[in-house]
């Protein structure tokens, strides 16, 4: 009886655990589609850099948790199904907005602050996961995976809010002083038309 109710227990634990696998798994499988998108529209080189590495990590975080839910077992198979990321949604007309008037260094802004909005929402999942797989007495190679991947997110996200001040500040002090070029440019162009205007007058 005793038994029964240990493997009851031990089944019940690996039912909640692959559940909470399947959950991240989900995120890792839509994070895997943003990062790719931000690959191919990303405007700085040493972000755009960090971006394929933790793309190249994302993937990997993907195959240790689909092999910890096969290993587990229970029946239940490792979903191919995209979860929904945290990034924040302004409401619709304002969104509208941005997307329409927003220059590509401004877009790469906000983007960057989304990437670290994403980042520490995944390491909070990983650690309230950890935390419960402890409490269930888990399998102990599913809190080792998992360790790994909350300190890959840790390190991404970490990068992130160091960097994007910097990388922030560098993209608007471009915008301004290419605006600035711009109108006297422009200016320029003005004069030389009214002086034109003017010799062709005299004739």
């Amino acid at each position: 009886m005793s038994r029964q109710l240990d493997d009851n227990s031990y089944s019940s634990a690996n039912a909640i655990a692959v559940a909470g696998l399947n959950l991240a798994l989900s995120f890792e499988n839509a994070s895997v589609e943003r990062l790719e998108k931000r690959l191919s529209e990303c405007i700085v080189p040493e972000v755009k850099q960090k971006i394929l590495h933790h793309l190249d990590q994302t993937k990997k975080q993907q195959e240790r948790l689909r092999e910890r839910i096969r290993v587990l077992g229970t029946g239940m198979t490792p979903t191919s199904e995209k979860g929904r990321l945290a990034i924040p949604e302004p409401p619709h007309k304002l969104k509208m907005m941005i997307e329409s008037s927003s220059s590509d260094k401004e877009r790469e802004v906000w983007e960057s602050l989304n990437d670290l909005i994403i980042e520490r929402a995944e390491a909070i999942m990983y650690r309230g996961g950890i935390q419960a797989l402890q409490l269930l007495k888990a399998d102990k190679k599913t809190i080792k995976e998992l360790d790994k991947c909350l300190k890959e997110e840790e390190a991404f996200g970490d990068w992130l809010e160091k960097n994007n001040p910097k990388v922030a500040k560098r993209l608007m002090t471009t915008q301004i002083e290419d605006k600035k070029q711009g109108k006297k440019k422009m200016r320029k162009t003005t004069q030389e038309e009214k002086e034109e205007a003017v010799s062709a007058a005299a004739v």
